[in-house]
């Protein structure tokens, strides 16, 4: 066929689609010529564009020309094409005004809701919030953060140990800390404060020690009343255990000789012996520490008179125990 100027060419008609059978004049050659004109269709235009052929002009550098891209055919498209740039991952292009945009960059499951995912990277918040969130949960552990639906409570559960830690303080801001089924366990130091117990409660322990030291002494100060459960021992016991209460009882009907036992240094111990016998009784008191009376009893303990009672307190002090009594209550 001839060739033909543009001007002498035709339009395409109303039926007629440039498709990748529509043929394109175009000059071929290297760069000093000479050039022949051959045919190209639109299709192989097109993937030269877009992809080069080695030496053209490749898509990958399109940036390089520091130019907005648009795709203006944006209005012709549908309506589940999606409008929040931020909610969908890598390369995009915005309805709003058919620019060519990035995502978050972050890959998720499109078969389910949005951010419902996996990621596969970091997350950087970048300052910005994290709203209506439901669960996290920890990889490889049981883990978890989440809310109680039910009574809108928060929930932390960690797989074994929950570990708070902050550079100052831990401040716990609330009405009431309740650890009803959580013990304290190893030591508790608490420091710059009182430790206080609502007056309506007890405090209630197994021991408490009080320890000073120079310049510094301990003290034990006590507003109210201080009760102390008695321990009694069996009939003619022969022992007496001073760990078990500061104030004990025991009944006898023969001349008795008591052992004392774990007997702390300072420590008071308040004890009556009963007689329920019809004739007088000693009660006799041993230990590892002597136990020493008064002058008004330089041969040793005073006797139990019959169907009476003795009254006897001991008080360790140092290496001696230090006895007295008061003798003949009318009681048993």
């Amino acid at each position: 066929m001839a060739n033909k100027k543009i001007s002498q060419l035709i339009g395409l008609g109303a039926n007629e689609d440039v498709s990748g059978f529509f043929l394109i004049p175009v000059g071929a050659g290297t760069s000093t010529g000479p050039y022949v004109t051959k045919q190209i269709t639109t299709t192989e235009l097109a993937e030269f564009a877009f992809t080069g052929d080695g030496e053209g002009f490749p898509a990958t550098r399109i940036s390089g020309l520091n130019k907005d891209v648009y795709f203006d055919n944006h209005d012709n498209w549908q309506d589940a094409s999606n409008t929040d740039v931020a909610s969908f991952p890598f390369l995009q292009v915005r309805k709003s005004d058919g620019l060519l945009v990035t995502g978050s960059g972050v890959a998720f499951d499109s078969t389910t809701t949005p951010w419902n995912y996996n990621a596969t990277s970091n997350i950087n918040m970048q300052g910005n919030d994290i709203n209506n969130l439901d669960d996290v949960t920890f990889f490889g552990s049981a883990s978890k953060i989440t809310s109680t639906a039910a009574t809108d409570d928060l929930l932390i559960e960690a797989g074994r140990d929950l570990i708070l830690s902050g550079a100052r303080y831990v401040d716990i801001n609330s009405t009431a800390l309740d650890v009803t089924d959580t013990p304290f366990s190893g030591n508790v130091t608490i420091t710059g404060g009182d430790l206080e117990i609502d007056p309506s409660k007890k405090l209630v322990v197994n021991e408490i020690a009080v320890n000073g030291s120079i310049g510094d002494k301990a003290s034990l100060s006590l507003q109210g009343a201080m009760d102390i459960t008695p321990v009694s021992n069996i009939t003619n016991a022969t022992a007496v255990n001073w760990s078990l209460s500061n104030i004990q009882y025991e009944i006898i009907n023969q001349n008795t000789t008591i052992t004392f036992n774990t007997v702390a240094n300072g420590q008071t111990l308040t004890m009556y012996v009963a007689n329920n016998s019809n004739a007088a009784k000693t009660a006799t008191f041993a230990s590892g520490n002597a136990v020493v009376w008064g002058g008004e009893y330089d041969s040793g303990p005073p006797a139990i008179a019959a169907a009476k009672t003795n009254l006897y307190t001991f008080i360790r002090i140092n290496t001696g125990i230090f006895a007295s009594a008061v003798t003949g209550y009318e009681y048993y």
